[in-house]
């Protein structure tokens, strides 16, 4: 990383180029194959923007449709009472910090609006519109940076000043078949963000198909989970954990995976019992997995997982949860 700055700093921009190469992979690998404890949602765009600096033609158009396109996708997970109503915040012991609570459905609408639809003005001439929209997207990932940390803002903010800042110049729709590239990965995006709206049921609450796509903010988590370990010739090991914190996604698939691979990597267990309780914006809290042995179970990524209930397919209502916090 060292040399391939100090290569841009005195020029050498092919060796420059060629040295991120080994970094980019190791980067891809550990989000899409080595880790999920240790990635998060941000390095979508981190590796999309790098796949585009790094293989793609036509890098500045594809660089600036790019980050309006995740702005776009990212409506998709707010299509939904979490935002259109603000539940999300107002299911948070500190709401909607700084602005108003009385403004929180106003504020969330806004955004949705801006995302959906003003996004597409940051890409046309360089004019009022398209500095007003680009003011707003600065504001907003500030103001972001009071909920989500530094992560996001520090991710997206340096792209969206590069792009779309004092030196941006309009970029037309470039043409030919080198394009295809770039459009292929354009629709690969899409086609990642719809995975958990062509599943049965309600992706908030099962989290199904959730990590092909954008999953930001699309809900104010909170789940109990219990489970108890059943081992040859001894005692049966108790185990309990409860989420605090909002961001957390109370995902049923790290749970189904987390047991999975201790019965494959530890011969002494017999089978595990899972329940796990989950509640989303706020609401009650529902038994989304009751099962007597979690590792006799399988998971389909592109499917509806039958043990996994909702309030719609009776899982059982177990008690209302208590306002939390986004950290």
């Amino acid at each position: 990383m060292g040399w391939s700055a100090l290569s841009m700093w005195t020029g050498r921009w092919r060796t420059a180029h060629a040295l991120i190469w080994p970094l980019f992979i190791w980067k891809v690998a550990m989000v899409l194959w080595l880790s999920m404890a240790q990635v998060g949602n941000y390095e979508y765009y981190h590796i999309v923007f790098s796949v585009i600096l790094l293989a793609l033609p036509h890098k500045l158009f594809f660089l600036k449709f790019s980050l309006v396109w995740f702005y776009f996708l990212s409506v998709a997970a707010k299509i939904h009472p979490t935002w259109t109503l603000g539940l999300y915040f107002s299911s948070l012991k500190t709401g909607l910090p700084v602005l108003p609570d009385a403004l929180m459905p106003i504020w969330t609408n806004a955004v949705i609006f801006m995302e959906m639809i003003a996004a597409w003005w940051l890409l046309g001439p360089k004019g009022i519109w398209q500095r007003l929209v680009f003011a707003f997207f600065v504001f907003f990932h500030l103001y972001s940076g009071v909920l989500v940390g530094y992560r996001y803002p520090a991710t997206v903010l340096p792209t969206l000043f590069i792009l779309f800042g004092p030196w941006y110049e309009h970029t037309k729709i470039p043409k030919g078949w080198k394009t295809i590239f770039g459009w292929t990965l354009i629709g690969v995006l899409g086609i990642g963000q719809s995975v958990s709206h062509f599943i049965p049921g309600d992706e908030k609450s099962t989290m199904e198909g959730n990590f092909y796509g954008l999953y930001m903010f699309e809900a104010n988590h909170q789940c109990v989970e219990g489970a108890t370990i059943y081992r040859k010739n001894a005692e049966p090991e108790i185990y309990k954990k409860e989420s605090f914190q909002a961001r957390n996604r109370c995902d049923a698939y790290r749970v189904w995976f987390k047991y999975k691979q201790l019965c494959k990597n530890d011969m002494s267990v017999d089978r595990v019992a899972v329940e796990f309780d989950h509640s989303i914006n706020g609401g009650p809290f529902y038994r989304t997995i009751d099962v007597p042995d979690i590792c006799a179970l399988e998971y389909k990524p592109f499917g509806h997982n039958e043990w996994i209930k909702t309030d719609k397919d009776g899982a059982k209502l177990m008690g209302y949860p208590m306002r939390n916090y986004y950290y």
